[in-house]
């Protein structure tokens, strides 16, 4: 009787057990981005990734109490990532174009981004057709079929238009006068290649928001119909505008709020 007292109290001390740790349990977001991409992502002379992306990523993460797990993910791998499980969601500004729409569920925007052409610090290139004309200019290849079209159909009337598959590669081009410009995002141009670097390159002509190019914006990529992760990454995005992390994030690294360019 004795004995059968003991196991029961064993037993319930062994099921709250359970339960608490069930109830201690977190979540995990598992999202992947470009170890090579800065200022959204990149890594520390120790190997520590760090960047807008990811501390967007922490940020939305402790907003809705779920653990986050980053991977770096080389930009040619990201897809195959997504789509095999081995992450939820990529969070590396990824544009929201219809075609993408179509594929994919995403979440955002959470940038608005704008596009600028970088040229190097003695170019005379100033944006107009004029200075532009019969040059080479470098562009980073788009993840969608018809993500550079808007491009092609405006700068390639009167340009060769040379396309890379990271940015990097046409900045060294551009280094070595193999191409004239790059066109490319504003914010990470001018952080990566424009801030300490005023002796080499500069930013020319005016600031652009295409929505042929960037669609409504940038945003969260998951596997088409995970509205779970979808859900939540809505209310914390949400949560971190209102409460102004992301504002504080963005002006760490850019100096402005670029949610509301």
């Amino acid at each position: 009787m004795k004995m059968q007292k003991l196991l029961r109290v064993a037993g319930f001390l062994g099921a709250l057990a359970v339960m608490s740790q069930t109830a201690c349990a977190k979540d995990t977001l598992k999202v992947g981005m470009d170890p090579l991409y800065a200022p959204f992502s990149f890594q520390t002379p120790d190997g520590d990734l760090t960047g807008f992306d990811y501390e967007i990523s922490n940020a939305l993460c402790n907003a809705i109490d779920v653990k986050c797990e980053i991977k770096a993910i080389p930009y040619e791998g990201s897809v195959s990532a997504l789509q095999s499980g081995q992450i939820d969601t990529l969070i590396n500004t990824y544009p929201m174009t219809k075609e993408r729409l179509e594929q994919y569920t995403m979440v955002g925007p959470y940038i608005r981004p704008t596009a600028r052409l970088l040229v190097t610090a003695d170019s005379a290139i100033d944006g107009t057709e004029a200075t532009l004309k019969g040059k080479v200019l470098g562009i980073e290849k788009s993840t969608s079929a018809n993500g550079n079209r808007w491009i092609y159909e405006n700068y390639g009337k009167y340009m060769t238009v040379q396309e890379y598959d990271q940015i990097n590669d046409a900045v060294l081009d551009l280094k070595a006068g193999r191409v004239d410009a790059i066109f490319g995002d504003e914010n990470q141009m001018n952080f990566a290649y424009v801030k300490g670097h005023e002796s080499e390159f500069k930013l020319a002509g005016q600031s652009k928001f295409i929505p042929e190019y960037f669609g409504e914006g940038q945003g969260f990529v998951l596997r088409k119909g995970d509205e779970k992760w979808a859900k939540q990454l809505r209310t914390a995005l949400d949560l971190i505008v209102k409460n102004g992390k992301y504002e504080e994030i963005s002006k760490k690294y850019f100096g402005r709020n670029i949610l509301n360019n």
